[in-house]
């Protein structure tokens, strides 16, 4: 099962100093024309045609700060500014959502990716999981952002972000 799998991967990657790893630290701009469309995601998760439209020209900033034990992203778009900071460890996390909803969370090394799974309730209530991985490339000019959504048996939706150092 594509759960246990996970799970596995998360615990077994271990612990690791900072220094092992590469370091998302800096500004990143979302490079729309490198990136998928991420409508098929968004549809899937219940978002409205107008949220999805716009998703398709949205420039996103994100500034992160990498520590050993965790990653803090600043995202700036259209739609506002959000602000978290992710332990890196591969514990669950309850959390609220934008929407009020309880989600739970965790982040973790898998090899040279960062790995975020998120468990949530899409609009229709029905349960899903959304994992982010994040890698480098180009030297660390480049950062790779693959988006999965599980929603039961039904087949994982992917979207690839391209971001660009600043």
């Amino acid at each position: 099962m594509r759960r246990a799998l996970v799970f596995l991967l998360l615990c077994c990657a271990g612990p690791a100093l900072a220094a092992d790893h590469p370091d998302y630290t800096g500004t990143w701009t979302l490079d729309l024309a490198a990136s998928d469309s991420v409508d098929p995601l968004m549809k899937a998760q219940g978002q409205s045609w107008i949220a999805r439209r716009a998703a398709r020209r949205m420039k996103v900033t994100q500034t992160l700060a990498q520590t050993e034990q965790s990653l803090t992203a600043d995202l700036d778009s259209s739609l506002g500014h959000r602000h978290e900071t992710l332990p890196i460890g591969g514990d669950w996390e309850v959390r609220t959502s934008d929407d009020g909803s309880s989600v739970k969370v965790r982040t973790a090394w898998v090899g040279d990716a960062l790995v975020t799974e998120t468990q949530l309730r899409l609009n229709d209530g029905s349960p899903a999981e959304l994992g982010i991985s994040r890698t480098l490339a180009d030297g660390g000019r480049t950062m790779v952002q693959t988006l999965a959504l599980r929603r039961g048996d039904q087949p994982t939706i992917s979207a690839r972000r391209v971001f660009r150092r600043r």
